[in-house]
């Protein structure tokens, strides 16, 4: 029987003690058949001589420091699907400051394998806080203009005799595990539109809308620095106008409104594409009351 070969997607910008980590937690692995891709983009902080160095077995992909996550992601799979020699292989998205378990590609390689080869997320847990889930898949009511987050919050919520979530409408790449047939029928992430942020999800729900089941696995647990992710999670009382403009339109926010506007522009159902624009646009306005002195001035009213 043939073991399937994972080719494990990640690179990064200037991450050169997260990527050690990483690579660590490759070798460690009880699944064999991996190659693991790494997309250094640019970086300064010598990680691609330490992995030319000290990982000869490391496919080491270059950057011109400009691909963002997306690009990140879009060169290594191009890769993967040049170097596959059958339709059997997975790819594996990671994201440089995650780190896992000897048994995490195992449990998600089964757990396709069992489900059809679906799309198999993991159960994203703080790295700081390891009974704290961040991320556990995603629904999206488009009535509403709502991510809804699936499962518990606590690690130590979650129901033992329950593998699965089989209700989530998309997922992000931080540890999940794509067949390979999957990119060759949608094609690869959509690095012009969503640089950045959200491209996972557009993925997610572009995967879904053609047939292919998203699942997440209990079992494969990956640990991300979630403090390492962007900004835009968490918003203080009282912003700057510059604040203000960054949230909106840096690309390294996490509520970047033109990658919100795209994301609604690509994969809202057209009844509610209107609704959702409007929502966003809310959203604006809701948060310049954030601003200085604005801020007080709200205060004062009440």
């Amino acid at each position: 029987m043939i073991t399937p070969c994972v080719y494990i997607i990640c690179g990064s910008y200037n991450e050169l003690e997260n990527t050690k980590k990483l690579l660590k937690c490759t070798k460690d692995q009880t699944y064999q058949n991996i190659k693991v891709i790494y997309v250094d983009d640019g970086s300064t902080d010598g990680t691609a001589l330490y992995i030319t160095s000290y990982h000869q077995d490391v496919i080491l992909l270059k950057g011109d420091g400009k691909l963002w996550w997306t690009g990140i992601l879009y060169k290594g799979i191009e890769k993967a699907i040049q170097l596959s020699k059958n339709n059997l292989s997975f790819i594996l998205t990671v994201n440089a400051d995650c780190t896992f378990d000897h048994n995490f590609i195992d449990f998600l390689v089964n757990t396709s394998q069992l489900y059809n080869r679906s799309i198999v997320g993991s159960l994203v847990v703080d790295v700081r806080d390891r009974i704290r889930i961040w991320d556990a898949g995603v629904r999206i009511d488009w009535s509403k203009g709502k991510f809804i987050s699936i499962g518990p919050k606590d690690i130590r919520s979650i129901d033992r005799s329950k593998k699965v979530e089989d209700e989530i409408d998309t997922i992000s790449t931080k540890g999940t595990l794509y067949p390979i047939e999957v990119f060759k029928k949608i094609g690869n992430f959509d690095r012009k539109n969503l640089p950045h942020y959200i491209s996972d999800y557009e993925f997610g729900c572009r995967a879904k809308k053609a047939g292919f089941r998203l699942i997440l696995s209990y079992q494969s647990i990956i640990y991300n620095d979630v403090l390492n992710t962007g900004f835009g999670e968490k918003i203080a009382q009282k912003i700057s106008l510059y604040d203000y403009f960054q949230l909106l339109f840096s690309r390294k926010s996490r509520i970047n409104i033109i990658d919100n506007i795209k994301f609604i522009k690509l994969c809202c159902p057209q009844k509610y594409k209107l609704k959702n624009y409007l929502f966003s646009i809310l959203k604006c306005f809701f948060l310049f009351s954030y601003v200085s002195p604005l801020f007080y001035l709200k205060r004062l009213q009440n």
